[in-house]
């Protein structure tokens, strides 16, 4: 059940942050939103805009600010602030200029928000989350990325399309960078408790051409939607209110946020990547061992290796 206080914090009243805020009213998943840009009159705007929508819908509360004050108490933070993705750029493109902009963002919740659990969205969001967790003080497990959890959301879909079943009876991840590297472990797919292997494939295909077909359209299926339109919000925002739910309800679901690596998956310590993690009241409350198989582990060493530079290019 959520509380009758429940207050959620957004930092960026940009598209996906005026997003995020719009999917929370509109679905109800907590009692007070704050939504905090260092423009006053954006997030005025966009928070008059939502706030109109309130009297037909379940009774809320949406504030605008510029003050990092008036986020205090805020059970979670969103964090999508930073510089745009340009076309033809990747999300680590953006990397240099909003590494400052999430170090400085962070200290300033440490500072009148220390307890709440940070959620970072902005992109290149491995590497961002990185950051946020050394520059933090508060406890690792409350700061976590979005990381794949839309991706992995966007192959069950489709896939379940393709397979003519229930997204929910499709188990399968993506993991690794929330970007060009990330990958699908298809050594643990399942659908509905049967091995993807041994599940009946649609006549005209093979299960090789599904899997290099679905892969292919879950990593590229952002940009596209980029390239036509010039942004994507709709879906980060959803992924979003799930977690936020997930949070207030201490529900304990399944995503594959950004966290640092388990020593156990092979890669260091210190890479933070999308892993699938047990979500409840605290944050990340465990990190899951999925299994993989040799080549699985390959891509993983190679996706780690990706963001470990990237990270590292900062300190250069």
């Amino acid at each position: 059940m959520i509380s009758k206080t429940s207050k959620v914090g957004i930092i960026g009243a940009g598209n996906v942050g005026a997003d995020v805020a719009n999917a929370l009213v509109l679905l109800g998943k907590c009692v007070r939103v704050v939504l905090f840009d260092r423009t006053l009159s954006k997030a005025e705007g966009q928070a008059w805009d939502i706030e109109d929508s309130i009297p037909l819908l379940k009774e809320m509360e949406i504030i605008p600010s510029n003050q990092y004050e008036d986020l205090a108490d805020s059970d979670i933070i969103i964090v999508t602030v930073g510089v745009q993705q340009k076309q033809g750029q990747t999300r680590l493109d953006t990397l240099s200029d909003n590494a400052q902009i999430i170090r400085s963002t962070i200290k300033e919740l440490d500072r009148v928000a220390p307890n709440s659990i940070v959620l970072i969205v902005s992109n290149p969001v491995d590497v961002l989350t990185r950051i946020a967790i050394a520059t933090s003080t508060r406890a690792e497990n409350l700061i976590f990325g979005s990381g794949t959890v839309l991706d992995t959301a966007r192959l069950r879909y489709q896939l379940g399309k393709r397979l003519n079943v229930a997204k929910q009876d499709v188990h399968a991840y993506v993991i690794g960078e929330h970007g060009d590297s990330e990958f699908v472990v298809w050594s643990s797919a399942f659908i509905g408790g049967i091995l993807l292997t041994k599940f009946p494939i649609p006549q005209g295909a093979t299960l090789e051409q599904i899997q290099q077909e679905y892969a292919q359209l879950t990593r590229k299926r952002g940009y596209n939607i980029f390239e036509r339109k010039g942004n994507t919000s709709y879906g980060i925002s959803t992924v979003v209110c799930q977690l936020v739910d997930t949070i207030l309800r201490d529900e304990k679901q399944i995503f594959p946020v950004s966290a640092r690596a388990d020593s156990n998956y092979g890669v260091g310590s210190e890479v933070v990547l999308g892993l699938p993690c047990i979500i409840g009241s605290t944050g990340i409350q465990r990190q899951l061992l999925l299994s993989r198989n040799a080549h699985e582990q390959h891509l993983l060493e190679e996706s780690a290796n990706k963001l470990n530079e990237a990270y590292n290019s900062l300190h250069n």
